[in-house]
């Protein structure tokens, strides 16, 4: 069966020549991430799961808990700083051969090597799942993993116990996936679509061995069901509310949401990826391969896509969990003359020159900030290369003095808290005084602080508004001190720290078990 679904006469010498290949673009890869593991601070996101996953537990508010697992034994390891992002750097360089195992077992060893290059220079797979500490590493490395697993189900000739063990497996992958994100039972649709569609696979639906694998894969993902249970569902209520239909269409946000894919992948990858996408739809009725694969990319793309048209904004991340099974159809689109007009190799090129290039540019925007000095930003606007600005400098404040230091510190945003957290160590607690404290909620019980002080952290621009929601919560609020952060000579970002006495009710929480015996919540600006 293999035979028939690869494309020309499988030549040994070629095989091991693009596998080769595939492991130089894998390690080239995998040097230049670490490269930006160093070069680059942690950004909101990371600052906020390094702090939330300091406390071990079964699940956790905003994601399943895999990524911060991983994030809490790094920290272990390795101590909070950007070694913590090797194991993840790692773990990407396992999905890029993984990915060129799965092309080749399709499309053929050729096809797997423009795969492997392709998933490596897009943006959002060399830089963000690639590296960072995020779900989407953990999550692609095992929908990868399935993906290849049931591709042998699919489409080899196998022994009856070879197809229970598959079965097994893919209810393994697919469990880890859980674990990863909630985006993975997505996965799951599109492996039931791909069955029902195609006549040739619809016997699934008799066969014992698919209901074992489901039944294994929710005991795989238990953990994120016993601690939803535990806190009446909050998690999955927090994800299900942003796909909730609102007041007005909006097809302004589809449009913004399309757009910034477009620029996570990058353009010049973007436009044969979308034209691999198409082609493999016109061929999808008489080849299972490219429908397997339009099963498993179709629905992320597609709801996360226009999800913003009735429901919250979206990200555009969301949908690149369907855009990763595309790169196997780019691979067959440049080996089997599909783009015969197309110089595959100047574009290669060229793709890794730009990529190289806004990288670079990029990371020393971060580091020195020259780009906005010599271009300001329109009025409103702001520089997100300022999310990696180190916040390190708040530990030396004197109002953190050994002898005088408060018992916890108080943010007004998740957002800050992370960055607050990362920056004073795990030692010093803080509490997110807020209407949307995330995680940071669930470190650690503002009751348990009554009467002691506290240092209040919060922008300069946010200081009035902030001293009055706070104020009847202490018995008084000193003089603000102020701490600058900057970068290359300039100033950047100015904090204020009020020293706050004598904490005189609990913050509200606005989540439902703690919800119970605590007043109702008050939004903090």
């Amino acid at each position: 069966m293999r035979e028939n679904l690869s494309i020309g006469t499988a030549v040994p010498d070629e095989d091991a020549a693009c596998a080769r290949a595939a492991l130089a673009l894998i390690v080239a890869f995998a040097l230049a991430r670490v490269a930006l593991a160093y070069s680059l601070g942690f950004g909101i996101d990371e600052a906020y799961t390094i702090a939330i996953s300091r406390r071990l537990s079964l699940s956790y508010f905003d994601h399943p808990p895999l990524h911060q697992w991983l994030a809490h034994f790094s920290a272990l390891l390795l101590g909070e700083g950007p070694s913590m992002r090797l194991p993840f750097i790692a773990l990407f360089a396992g999905t890029g051969w993984l990915m060129f195992v799965l092309t080749r077992k399709l499309f053929g060893a050729r096809a797997g090597v423009w795969a492997v290059f392709g998933l490596n220079a897009s943006a959002f797979f060399l830089v963000s799942a690639g590296g960072w500490i995020v779900p989407d590493g953990p999550l692609l490395f095992a929908l990868a993993a399935a993906a290849i697993v049931f591709v042998s189900l699919f489409f080899d000739e196998l022994e009856s116990d070879a197809v229970r063990r598959l079965w097994l497996a893919g209810g393994f992958w697919l469990g880890l996936a859980g674990l990863s994100k909630y985006s993975a039972v997505l996965f799951a649709f599109g492996l039931v679509a791909f069955i029902a569609l195609s006549p040739r696979q619809r016997r699934w639906f008799a066969h014992p061995a698919p209901y074992l694998a489901a039944l294994l894969c929710v005991v795989i993902v238990s953990p994120v069901i016993v601690w939803n249970e535990e806190n009446q569902w909050i998690s999955f209520a927090f994800q299900g509310v942003r796909g909730a239909p609102g007041a007005h269409w909006r097809p302004v946000q589809v449009g913004a949401m399309i757009l910034g894919q477009i620029l996570w992948i990058t353009p010049w990858i973007f436009i044969p990826l979308a034209g691999a996408l198409i082609a493999a739809a016109r061929l999808a009725r008489r080849d299972e391969r490219r429908l397997f694969l339009l099963c498993l990319s179709l629905p992320a793309i597609a709801l996360f896509s226009l999800t913003p048209l009735w429901g919250a904004k979206g990200l555009p991340h969301w949908s690149m969990p369907g855009w990763f099974f595309v790169y196997p159809l780019l691979g067959a689109w440049f080996v089997e003359g599909w783009a015969r007009r197309f110089n595959a190799r100047n574009w290669a090129i060229a793709s890794a020159a730009l990529l190289g290039i806004i990288t670079a540019a990029l990371v020393s925007q971060a580091a020195t900030g020259w780009i906005t000095r010599a271009l300001p930003l329109p009025r409103g606007a702001v520089d997100p290369t300022l999310e990696a600005l180190n916040w390190a400098p708040l530990a030396a404040s004197p109002l953190f003095n050994a002898d005088t230091a408060p018992a916890f510190v108080v943010s007004a945003k998740w957002s800050e808290g992370g960055k607050i957290a990362l920056a004073l160590g795990p030692r010093m607690p803080v509490i997110v005084a807020s209407d949307d404290p995330r995680g940071m909620a669930f470190l650690d019980d503002s009751a348990r602080f009554l009467g002691k002080d506290a240092v209040v952290i919060v922008p300069q621009n946010r200081l009035a508004s902030v001293e009055a929601s706070l104020q009847p919560f202490f018995a008084s609020l000193g003089d603000p001190q102020n701490v600058t952060l900057g970068r290359s000579g300039a100033d950047e970002i100015d904090l204020a720290l009020i020293p706050a006495h004598g904490l005189t009710r609990p913050f509200p929480l606005p989540y439902p078990r703690q919800a119970a015996s605590s007043p109702s919540p008050k939004a903090l600006p």
